[in-house]
């Protein structure tokens, strides 16, 4: 099962540089494919929305034929659904494949992750063991 990751780091700069050092020193790169690092919620929130969860969610979970039955499944409007698709796809979370038959081509949504996590680790609060 692929699983993509949004993390949230309070200083994401502080680890990427010793993720850095750490390759220089081993000459084994730390390339993450699969995540994404926030400094912030709001930040993450805006990258992977409500609605792109939903869609996510009913590609992975339904398997539509089209971006017009994924709009019938959602009950929503096909162009905001193609909006929340195209966000997905620029995350690399899925891919459209087109579909031959029929008057006109169609676009065939499919995941390429079956599961998003979200990784949240609060710092330990000051004086606590």
């Amino acid at each position: 099962m692929r699983v993509f990751t949004f993390r949230y780091e309070k200083s994401p700069k502080k680890s990427v540089l010793a993720s850095m050092k750490n390759a220089i020193k081993t000459g084994k790169p730390d390339i993450r494919d699969d995540e994404i690092v926030c400094d912030s919620m709001e930040s993450m929130l805006k990258i992977m929305s409500k609605a792109r969860f939903e869609v996510f969610a009913a590609i992975v979970e339904r398997r539509p034929d089209s971006l017009y039955e994924l709009s019938k499944i959602l009950d929503k409007d096909q162009a905001n659904v193609l909006r929340d698709v195209r966000g997905l796809k620029a995350l690399g979370l899925l891919k459209l494949v087109p579909v031959k038959g029929g008057a006109r081509g169609r676009l065939k949504p499919e995941p390429t992750y079956e599961k998003i996590v979200i990784e949240f680790a609060p710092k330990k609060a000051v004086g606590s063991k």
